[in-house]
């Protein structure tokens, strides 16, 4: 669950539905920014080290980015570009430290289910778009949670 495109593609999938309520052009603009700030983090050289804290950064930003949906309109607007410019320097930067360029080129294309949402929402279908939203909140929450705990047997314990 926190291996190889699986964060990116959740991301960048909490982004598109976060943006789903915002206009078509507020929407246009902050996708646009995602997926600039994640291609020019891509290309920053950043340490294989910081594997651990970006799978994390990436797996919080999913989880605030999806609960956006939840806001009322006025404070939603206001945060969507920032989540949008957040998501997006946290996926770069997953593709730069573990390699994963094919992957974040999958991943983007997500960002614009904002496309399918505004027709959602513009019908009075937003439910659909808060449930997947939720489903989002608690998978980025488990794998945030999984990362941070250690499992047995997959670190040394107190027994060996």
């Amino acid at each position: 669950m926190n291996a190889g495109a699986v964060p990116l593609l959740l991301l960048a999938g909490a982004i598109g539905f976060a943006l789903a309520f915002q206009t078509m052009r507020a929407a246009s603009l902050s996708a646009a920014a995602a997926i600039t700030t994640a291609l020019i983090m891509a290309l920053a050289p950043i340490p294989q080290r910081f594997d651990q804290v970006i799978t994390v950064g990436l797996l919080l930003s999913t989880l605030a980015t999806a609960a956006l949906v939840f806001l009322p309109a006025n404070l939603r607007k206001l945060m969507v570009l920032a989540a949008a410019i957040n998501g997006g320097a946290w996926m770069g930067a997953a593709a730069s430290a573990s390699s994963l360029k094919g992957e974040l080129a999958a991943a983007l294309p997500l960002t614009l289910l904002f496309i399918p949402g505004k027709w959602l929402t513009s019908r009075g279908y937003d439910i659909v778009i808060k449930v997947l939203s939720s489903w989002l909140v608690a998978i980025a929450a488990l794998g945030m949670f999984v990362s941070l705990l250690p499992t047995p047997g997959y670190e040394a314990d107190h027994m060996e």
